[in-house]
């Protein structure tokens, strides 16, 4: 029997999380059904179960890909060299990015978290990420000069926060043109 080469493994396991994720943004991680991850990818549940133990290591590896992903997204976000160009980016490749991949999956996550201990974890997770990243370009830009006298903790908790609302709000049906519009003016008065 030949051997299954371990990029092969990876590259297949990836797949099935995205798969997962898929499944969940439509259906929700509590009706996440192996059997739905194994219909969408064309496979077997058998196969699903050669390279995930369990649902439970599913949507633990499914959190932790999306976080894998946001925490990507906002590095490049944050990678833009002018301050502006950083909260564009943010908006555009975190808030409302094309695709939108685990976003329905992430509201949810941030819903069920009320009640789940594991969840909880994931979502503190994702959020520390996210405020020490944005935490780090204002230093940057209040280092430079740009920021004046600016509480950096309690702006990018604030930025954070407005983030998270304008997703929820996306979730609701908020258009993208005015998400951006509330993104811009609160990003710009919270930084004044």
């Amino acid at each position: 029997m030949p051997k299954v080469v371990p990029e092969y493994k990876d590259e297949a396991r990836r797949r099935i999380i995205e798969a997962a994720i898929a499944e969940a943004d439509e259906k929700g991680f509590s009706n996440l059904k192996m059997e739905g991850v194994a219909v969408r990818l064309g496979i077997s549940r058998a196969t699903l179960y050669l390279y995930v133990k369990s649902k439970d290591d599913l949507i633990s590896s499914a959190l932790a890909y999306i976080r894998s992903r946001l925490s990507e997204s906002l590095q490049d976000a944050c990678s833009n060299n002018t301050l502006e160009g950083t909260f564009s980016a943010i908006f555009d490749h975190v808030i409302y990015p094309e695709g939108r991949m685990g976003m329905n999956a992430i509201i949810e996550m941030f819903a069920s978290a009320v009640r789940d201990d594991s969840l909880r974890d994931a979502v503190g997770k994702n959020y520390r990420a996210i405020h020490d990243l944005i935490a780090a370009v204002l230093e940057e830009q209040k280092a430079a000069g740009r920021l004046g006298d600016l509480d950096t903790d309690l702006s990018t908790s604030i930025v954070v926060s407005v983030a998270l609302g304008i997703r929820m709000g996306a979730a609701a049906g908020l258009d993208r043109d005015e998400a951006h519009r509330v993104w811009e003016a609160a990003v710009r008065r919270i930084l004044e």
